[in-house]
């Protein structure tokens, strides 16, 4: 299916072409110096839409190895070519003019309807070709109305041009050509200015700001590092880097990513968003930066008690690591020096640091006891209570060095904190008077 883009070009080239036909005719038999440099501006213009024509069949090619962000820059190169032929044409058009002028040539008043005619054929023209570019948002399309647009305003110069030679003051055709000319560069200049800025990789400033904006209002957004932003047609294309808390996981960092895409889609059409995230490491205190430096040790199990004291000599560093138990005390020491370097390395101001070196503990080893008699004998206590309400379960295990009772129950949900620590301390003086030695552990749950 043929893109509206095409469809909109292919009208306007048609248009054109007949517009050459007509002008050029008008122009010859009248000897009109404004209707044949109109004429001469609508074939340069047929050049240039036959060029953005292909121009934008191009740019509509998917992405390829070649071109990852697509074929759409083909459109602003496009219109920087009509740019620049709008302005030869400007040119050309000044110089017959001025030659014109100096040689005292005028149109023949005879014919002058029939250029009068041909002007307002043209005009008409420029009019369907100025309300079908309009239904388009491409740059390549806007480029073909503009010079519709100049093709217009020409047309109304040159008629002004002949009519007040027609009425008596002979030069007005070579001066309305003098004008066009001037008029028309201006025009190129001006577009050819806009794409070169488009091809220049130019930040939109307004899109810019409004990410910038948007940024700012974003919560634990931290910083941007980099903010990078192009235009491609009419799409845009975004790439950043955010500074995130280094406390922040790496799901809520994805949440706070797709919250900002997701704003940047709300407030520019056809954005494509990048958005990469970095922890900010100022954001962890004292502790946890000695505590992660310790842990990238891939010796070190576990690290705690880390304190730092200030005194007159400077602050001095305490704290415990964890090892495995069965490790050697000279490659435990040798660990314990190699983090004491590292510390000083990346905390001057720490005037010494004392490891303690621990063995890690391991994680006991368990069972659950079913037991029905000793379940039974628990539930009979805590059905004893008038204040528990519902039992939702009792887990009894027991590990190498210790037994354990586990207990969810319900209690009415307007009793006072205080009384229902009460009842649960009852509970297990109840149960440890029955059952023996066991951790009992009780949660209560509003009901």
């Amino acid at each position: 299916m043929e893109s509206p883009k095409v469809r909109a070009l292919k009208l306007s080239f048609y248009a054109i072409l007949s517009v050459i036909l007509v002008e050029f005719l008008g122009g010859l038999i009248a000897n009109s110096m404004a209707v044949l440099s109109d004429a001469a501006h609508a074939l340069f213009d047929a050049l240039t839409t036959f060029w953005l024509m292909y121009a934008t069949k191009i740019s509509l090619n998917p992405p390829d190895e070649e071109h990852t962000y697509g074929h759409s820059k083909i459109e602003p190169l496009g219109s920087m070519f009509g740019g620049l032929s709008l302005l030869g044409i400007s040119v050309l058009i000044f110089y017959e003019a001025i030659l014109r002028l100096l040689s005292g040539a005028k149109i023949l008043l005879e014919f002058a309807p029939i250029a009068l005619f041909s002007v307002f054929y043209t005009a008409c023209v420029d009019v369907f070709r100025i309300l079908v570019l309009s239904k388009s948002s491409s740059i390549i399309v806007k480029a073909n109305q503009l010079h519709a647009f100049a093709d217009f305003s020409s047309t109304i110069i040159a008629f002004l041009g002949i009519l007040t030679s027609y009425i008596g003051f002979y030069y007005a055709d070579s001066l309305a050509s003098i004008i066009l000319s001037i008029f028309l560069g201006f025009l190129s200049l001006r577009l050819i200015y806009s794409n070169a800025l488009e091809l220049s990789d130019i930040a939109p400033k307004k899109e810019y700001q409004k990410i910038k904006s948007i940024l700012e209002r974003v919560d634990n957004v931290k910083g941007v590092k980099s903010l990078r932003m192009r235009k491609v047609s009419d799409q845009y294309f975004v790439e950043m880097t955010i500074l995130l808390p280094a406390k922040i996981g790496i799901e809520r960092a994805h949440e706070i990513a797709s919250e900002i895409e997701t704003k940047i889609n709300d407030s520019i059409k056809n954005v494509t968003t990048t958005i990469h995230y970095e922890p900010v490491e100022e954001e962890l205190t004292l502790t946890e930066k000695i505590e992660k430096l310790v842990l990238k040790n891939p010796e070190v199990k576990g690290v705690h008690q880390i304190t730092a004291t200030k005194t007159r000599e400077g602050y001095m560093l305490t704290l415990h690591i964890e090892v495995d138990p069965k490790m050697e005390l000279s490659k435990a020491h040798s660990i314990s020096e190699k983090i004491e370097e590292d510390i000083k390395a990346s905390f001057p101001m720490l005037q010494k640091t004392i490891v303690h070196i621990e063995g890690h503990p391991k994680t006991e080893e368990g069972e659950i006891i079913n037991d029905e008699k000793l379940i039974n004998q628990i539930l009979k206590v805590l059905n004893s209570s008038k204040r528990v309400k519902k039992i939702s379960s009792v887990r009894v295990y027991k590990s190498d060095k210790n037994r354990y009772i586990d207990i969810v129950c319900s209690f009415p949900k307007d009793l006072k904190i205080e009384d229902v620590h009460k009842e649960i301390n009852f509970i297990e003086d109840v149960l440890k008077t029955t059952m023996g030695d066991y951790i009992i552990t009780i949660h209560p749950e509003p009901l």
